[in-house]
């Protein structure tokens, strides 16, 4: 009977079927997988690609108190009102001249002239780009356009229209300033707005994103290599991965334009999780497949018991990933549940390669896999001998040692956690390639007082007698608060509803000082001016409002997010392991290194250690989304390793084998293929440390550290020390829990044999 006639057994899992029906429609199969996961992309390129929100916006869809105020200052905005629009900063500054010298002043002139006679075709009508532009040494002193220092002035401007027709009119206004730029190099003129920073910003997105890609992709290659010891088999996991990441992109992209834009991060965390997870999974399932058939068996027997092993273990671990990440769905966040969903997007189609193309792909290789070896890899090597079986032997010999000193070793690495500081990453934590953070970095320099941070406090009613004259005695007392500076700015909603009064802020919008201003104006000021008008809404808003703000909603949302991940990753360990000893041990371990990978993002990121070799400015906090991500992930991956390992251990368990000689066996035989896996993560991860973006390169430390530490400290030593000390606790259940129903992650019969102590 030939390979291909190999007969179906009834009572297969449904993942072991489908993974034998692709392999026996292999060629159908292998195309369809390109036409379907490509085609999708097209698609989505059709529609228009990936429609992406502003970098530096807020949360979409809020409802925080700042949001809020904004929205008030924004009533009434109509084609019959005032039309919508944002503010146009431009700096110039020169080391050498000052602003009061004729030559500093003509080059303003011109500047100004040039920034008001820019024009812009939209909707088919030319017109001006910009209106209001101010003539810094026309407007009065108190508008604050001259530098204290007198080494530089601001010409404000106002971009008009739409989202859509700003968008228009900034590209015109950038030529403008990279004119400027280029016509007059003994001056430093940077621009920044919201629509033209986001833009530029974009692109940097953009450019990292190919950049990681050209950087990763070959390091992956080469560890693939390393691994496997053949270079055929190195390009399956490869392919697999690409094909993931096109399906991912272009699902997001067809989300982005029939339901609402994504984050402009999606794309990075889509390549940072899709082709670490796709290339892991076919790596296991490939990996499996030639140790089949060095064992002798046929080509569908060795795919059909990949399936039966790996497959299954992939299954489930992709799973308790989509799992985990399905928790930020209970943030109030849509530009969060976009990053979310690109990752279970990439996800999901790694899990549907590894049980179809995959599969495929084996039955059209065969022994072929295998081909292209390199000299001295792609020996066979035994699985079970060696460094690691002595070093988990060292482990388990000496278990309160090793699992005291490892776990010291991982709380000194997470207590930088205790100072942790969260907030919103402002233009500062950007590349200085922008110019909007040029145009920042120098206001900064120059405007000591900080002309761009601002709190302002909305109220509702404002034609009210009694709220006016509550209005009126906002600005001294904001005055008298220190941190708050500058003569007070009062605006109204285009409909009149509204009334703000701004004043500036010195600091950083994540400084823990303004933060607590905006509580104690909200807490104490506003009460005690508007406690006695319950028609008038006051709300306080502006960047460290927002902020603050913002930083709460992921504040607050911890608590549910992480019991939603821990319950659910200790149902499934349960279910699997038939123990509550597993799951409980497997969350505090987990606990630990996500921990490590927290304090290392503090060390580096917020404390400064390693700035100068790793490239890192220091900043005032990290952003607030971080650790909410890095815990559901972690969680999500590190059940890769855990059920990978810990099935075998089971397995071996089962067939008779006590739980120091389980553990021993399950370790070493799997060793090869986790530390292959984890070194990839790790590369993936550690190469986004290489991007500019300060909000990527946090997560991918993160990540990586986390990774790290599971495969090495936790794997390696404390998962077997901790088995060791609990001996056969380790599958302890309740009897009243014994009805569990039996879900084995694994359906091949371990060897002969296999059962022995190692």
């Amino acid at each position: 009977m030939t390979a291909d006639a190999l007969p179906r057994r009834p009572g297969k899992p449904w993942t072991v079927r489908v993974a034998l029906w692709s392999a026996r429609h292999r060629w159908p199969v292998f195309g369809l997988w390109f036409v379907l996961t490509i085609g999708i992309f097209v698609v989505s390129l059709g529609m228009g690609g990936i429609r992406a929100v502003a970098a530096t916006g807020g949360l979409a869809g809020s409802d925080t108190e700042a949001a809020r105020g904004l929205q008030a200052m924004n009533s009434g905005t109509s084609a019959s009102s005032a039309p919508a629009g944002e503010t146009l900063t431009v700096v110039i500054t020169s080391t050498t001249a000052k602003a009061t010298d004729p030559a500093f002043k003509s080059t303003v002139g011109t500047i100004v002239e040039r920034l008001g006679a820019a024009s812009a075709t939209v909707a088919g009508v030319a017109g001006p780009a910009l209106s209001k532009v101010i003539d810094p040494y026309a407007a009065p002193a108190t508008a604050g356009l001259l530098a204290p220092d007198g080494a530089g002035v601001i010409v404000d401007a106002r971009i008009l229209g739409s989202s859509t027709e700003r968008e228009t009119r900034a590209k015109a206004i950038a030529a403008t300033i990279s004119t400027a730029q280029a016509d007059f190099p003994a001056f430093a003129i940077h621009a920044v707005s919201n629509t033209l920073t986001n833009d530029q910003i974009g692109s940097v997105v953009n450019a990292d994103l190919d950049g990681s890609l050209r950087i990763s992709l070959p390091a992956t290659f080469i560890i693939l290599v390393l691994a496997f010891g053949a270079v055929v088999a190195a390009f399956v996991p490869l392919f697999l991965a690409i094909s993931a990441l096109l399906a991912a992109f272009g699902l997001l992209g067809i989300y982005s334009e029939l339901f609402s834009p994504v984050s402009p991060y999606a794309t990075q965390l889509v390549v940072l999780i899709g082709l670490a997870v796709a290339v892991d999974y076919s790596l296991f399932m490939v990996t499996r497949f030639r140790s089949e058939r060095r064992a002798g068996r046929a080509k569908l027997a060795a795919i059909e018991t990949a399936s039966a092993t790996a497959g299954r273990a992939v299954f489930f671990s992709g799973l308790a990933v989509m799992i985990s990440l399905a928790g930020l769905f209970l943030l109030p966040d849509e530009i969060f549940h976009s990053m979310a969903l690109g990752t279970i997007a990439v996800i999901m189609a790694a899990i549907a390669g590894s049980l179809t193309f995959v599969p495929a792909t084996l039955a059209i290789l065969g022994d072929g896999v295998s081909r292209l070896g390199v000299p001295f890899l792609s020996r066979s090597r035994g699985e079970g001998r060696g460094f690691w079986a002595s070093l988990a032997q060292r482990v388990m010999s000496r278990p309160w040692i090793s699992a005291i000193g490892a776990s010291i070793l991982l709380l000194a690495l997470a207590s930088p956690v205790l100072h942790m500081q969260l907030g919103e990453s402002d233009l500062t934590t950007f590349p200085e390639s922008v110019d909007g953070v040029q145009a920042v970095e120098a206001l900064q320099a120059h405007w000591p007082q900080g002309t761009l941070l601002t709190l302002e406090v909305v109220v509702t009613n404002a034609q009210d007698g009694a709220t006016k004259a509550a209005i009126a005695g906002l600005a001294p007392k904001l005055a008298a608060i220190p941190g708050l500076s500058g003569s007070a700015q009062v605006g109204a909603s285009p409909d009149g509803s509204a009334a703000s009064v701004s004043v500036e802020m010195s600091g950083s919008m994540n400084n823990p000082a303004n933060w607590q201003i905006v509580r104690d104006v909200r807490g104490q000021v506003v009460p005690a001016l508007f406690g006695s008008l319950p028609a008038s809404h006051v709300y306080v808003t502006g960047d460290a409002a927002e902020s603050l703000d913002n930083t709460k909603i992921y504040t607050d949302g911890m608590l549910r997010v992480f019991l939603f991940v821990l319950t659910l990753s200790f149902l499934l360990l349960m279910v699997v392991f038939h123990s509550i000893v597993i799951p409980t041990k497997a969350i505090l371990l987990n606990l630990l290194s996500t921990g490590a990978a927290y304090g290392a993002v503090v060390l580096v990121f917020q404390d400064g250690w390693f700035g100068s070799l790793l490239g890192v400015r220091p900043t005032d906090a990290i952003q607030n989304w971080i650790p909410i991500f890095i815990f559901t992930v972690l969680f999500g991956l590190s059940m890769d390793y855990e059920v990978f390992i810990l099935s075998r251990v089971k397995e071996f368990v089962d067939h008779g084998a006590d739980t120091r000689s389980a553990v021993a066996r399950g370790l070493t035989v799997t060793a090869g293929t986790v530390t292959s896996a984890a070194a990839i993560m790790v590369v993936v991860f550690a190469v986004f440390m290489t991007l500019r973006l300060v909000i990527i390169r946090e997560l991918g430390l993160g990540l990586a550290v986390a990774v790290f530490v599971d495969a090495t400290v936790i794997r390696c030593v404390l998962l077997p020390a901790t088995m060791r000390l609990l001996g056969e606790w380790n599958w302890y259940l309740p009897p009243f829990l014994r009805w569990l129903p039996r879900i084995r992650v694994e359906v091949e019969p371990v060897a002969p044999g296999a059962g022995d102590p190692a």
